[in-house]
């Protein structure tokens, strides 16, 4: 792993950093809602952390579940959220506590750029395991240079900053080093400077001007250029 991976790390981590997740629009949520068809079946997010982009889902309906390695984490959430739809679990991403096939969809954001390329190949075989049909990966878009300095230029204070970068030839020689089968796979654009829509002096505050937001940015990462774009969205349809 590319960081203290202990118990302790974590806690510490989101101890400090939870809040300003949790005030974040989830943008996972919107661009995932929009681009597979999650009303047919479960839906789990792995590493989660705050799981804002899992809870959105389940407040759409969705029968979506939650889970985090860390312990501490997911009981704050549960008393934060008491009345949320969301299912939480405590989940290693190397050893899922669920069936075969459990899941029709299931997504991570920011979870393999922890890792060196042998870890994640075990991480993609775990994740199909349980996967019927569609597995998503978001990781951070190395040829984004400017988000690339200010990672590099946080990580001197904060370990939650030190992070691998990935292009996308990378991200799919890995899901092919994997040995998963595939019937299709696509890399997307996601993150970047239409997110700005979602400041509060757009949305005002207002719910339904954030959903409306939410609606149009997903359509909006693909008109960048890869240099101005955050993170690599690889969508895999396996074949099963």
């Amino acid at each position: 792993m590319l960081k203290n991976d202990t118990q302790e790390f974590w806690e510490s981590a989101w101890t400090r950093h939870i809040e300003q997740y949790l005030a974040s629009p989830p943008r996972t949520g919107y661009w995932l809602h929009r681009r597979l068809p999650l009303e047919e079946g479960s839906v789990l997010e792995i590493a989660g952390g705050s799981c804002r982009d899992s809870r959105y889902l389940a407040l759409q309906g969705i029968n979506a579940t939650g889970s985090d390695f860390e312990r501490r984490t997911l009981d704050y959430l549960e008393g934060r959220f008491k009345d949320s739809p969301l299912k939480l679990r405590q989940a290693d991403g190397f050893s899922l506590p669920f069936r075969d096939g459990e899941f029709l969809t299931t997504f991570h954001n920011g979870f393999w750029v922890l890792f060196p390329d042998e870890d994640i190949r075990k991480l993609a075989i775990e994740q199909a395991r349980i996967t019927r049909r569609y597995m998503v990966v978001l990781v951070h878009n190395r040829l984004n240079s400017r988000l690339v300095d200010t990672f590099a230029a946080k990580a001197r204070t904060d370990d939650l900053y030190r992070i691998r970068f990935f292009t996308s030839d990378e991200v799919l020689d890995l899901v092919r080093a994997s040995g998963i089968r595939v019937r299709s796979v696509s890399v997307e654009k996601f993150g970047g400077l239409p997110d700005k829509l979602f400041s509060p002096k757009i949305t005002r505050g207002s719910a339904a001007m954030q959903e409306i937001v939410g609606a149009i940015v997903p359509r909006l990462y693909s008109l960048q250029p890869w240099s101005r774009v955050e993170r690599i969205a690889c969508v895999i349809e396996l074949d099963k």
